[in-house]
């Protein structure tokens, strides 16, 4: 009789294991088709798996009382023999739950885990509802601890955090199973939610607009000039966004011979958001007002810059161009340690191609750290020397740096801070 309660006691910690790696590994596409095809197992699995708290508990209360009994029946079997006996007993039972408890038993469920989490969905079910006197008593026993060292109930803990997703997704690009532009696209969703609406517009100084007093020819030119299906239309200054002019709009009117009408009688309300919004909210909002163009106001209300729909989208997939985009390269390379940088480069982007740490609480591109450095309108031949880098002005566009050039020592980590240095510049005549 105490051999066959080892025996049991192995089955059960052989059941255990094989409920752990069926469901862990049981494909989710093939159990929400088997939820649509209203399968009543799958429902099984499914409830299971949304309260992994007790089916986890249920896993430990089984595997903690067979191994318990099983260490007991072994020791009463062993004990006439003396210590030594005992002690090869439980090197024997450990062999047995490692190789016939364990090993054997996941190594069987990894062929099938879809059918073997379907078969053994029940009977775990069962045994769940039967210890639930047991779980509850676990839960508010571990539930005051978990409270005390993690300040939070350690049912409210994530099954799988973004690091760990991140360390995934890095080990799968270095495995080959997926494409470093698909790991991009995911690293671009991981940090959309966190983006602003400033980080991603683009600047009042690009806003490609109309006044209100122009004339639909003047409009048309525009249009047909910069390719633009929508264009704000303001009165005085680019402040005062009347609303978006529709091409499709301009168009009927020029079709139907209107050219005397004022532009501001065609324009469609334009739709304003501040800079600080998240752009998933920014995302979402634009979808549910069907619009593609949001005007970002700043805290003081004036004009901060615009952005679009494809604007966000770019974020996770990338730079979208389409056959009548002209291409421009805001990052050029001319050496090693060398390069060509429009002033509106994202630092972010600039960081993360070049391995430097340029940091800034003021800027979000590095034209403006280029300003905040100088602490006036920057000039050509202007150059800000920090740590080892150097950022020269190569051309200007009215007040601002249109086109810089970095020199920098290339596999360096550097951290630039915005605080504390002095910008020098050449050719600087003395006050």
């Amino acid at each position: 009789m105490v051999v066959v309660g080892v025996a049991l006691c192995l089955l059960v910690l052989a059941f255990t294991s094989s409920v752990d790696a069926a469901f862990i590994n049981i494909s989710r596409h093939r159990l929400n088709t088997l939820l649509a095809e209203g399968q009543s197992r799958a429902r099984v699995v499914s409830r299971l798996m949304n309260d992994p708290y007790r089916f986890k508990a249920t896993i430990i209360l089984l595997n903690v009382g067979a191994t318990i009994a099983a260490t007991a029946f072994t020791l009463y079997l062993a004990g006439p023999g003396g210590v030594w006996w005992q002690l090869g007993g439980l090197v024997l039972l450990l062999v047995a739950i490692l190789v016939l408890s364990e090993a054997l038993p996941k190594a069987l469920v990894l062929r099938n885990p879809d059918a073997t989490a379907l078969r053994l969905a029940r009977p775990i079910s069962m045994l769940t509802a039967l210890l639930w006197p047991l779980i509850w008593l676990l839960d508010h026993t571990v539930a005051p601890f978990t409270r005390m060292i993690s300040g939070k109930n350690g049912t409210d803990t994530p099954l799988v955090t973004e690091e760990e997703l991140r360390t995934l997704m890095n080990v799968g690009e270095e495995e080959g199973l997926i494409e470093h532009e698909e790991r991009e696209m995911i690293e671009g969703i991981f940090s959309f939610g966190d983006t602003l609406a400033r980080e991603v517009m683009v600047p009042r100084v690009n806003i490609v607009s109309l006044d209100a007093d122009d004339t639909l020819d003047t409009a048309l030119a525009l249009v047909i000039d910069r390719g633009h299906s929508r264009i704000p239309v303001y009165r005085e200054t680019i402040d005062q966004v009347v609303g978006l002019l529709y091409a499709k709009d301009l168009l009927a009117a020029l079709r139907d011979g209107v050219r005397d009408i004022a532009l501001e009688r065609l324009v469609r309300p334009a739709y304003y958001v501040p800079e600080t919004m998240k752009v998933d909210a920014l995302l979402r909002d634009l979808q549910a007002r069907k619009v593609h163009m949001a005007i970002i106001v700043d805290e003081y209300g004036g004009t901060a810059g615009l952005v679009t729909i494809e604007d966000l989208i770019e974020e996770i997939v990338g730079e979208i161009q389409d056959e009548y985009d002209t291409e421009e390269r805001l990052v050029q390379t001319v050496a090693d340690g060398e390069l060509l940088v429009d002033a509106l480069v994202p630092i972010a982007d600039l960081n993360e191609l070049t391995g430097i740490e340029i940091s800034s609480d003021e800027s979000d591109r590095i034209g403006g750290f280029v300003y905040e450095r100088l602490g006036r309108v920057p000039t050509v031949g202007d150059v800000v020397e920090l740590h080892g880098i150097s950022i020269e002005v190569l051309s200007v566009q009215g007040l601002r740096p249109r086109q810089l050039r970095i020199r920098y020592q290339p596999q360096l980590a550097l951290e630039i801070s915005s605080a504390g240095e002095e910008a020098e510049k050449p050719n600087d005549e003395p006050t």
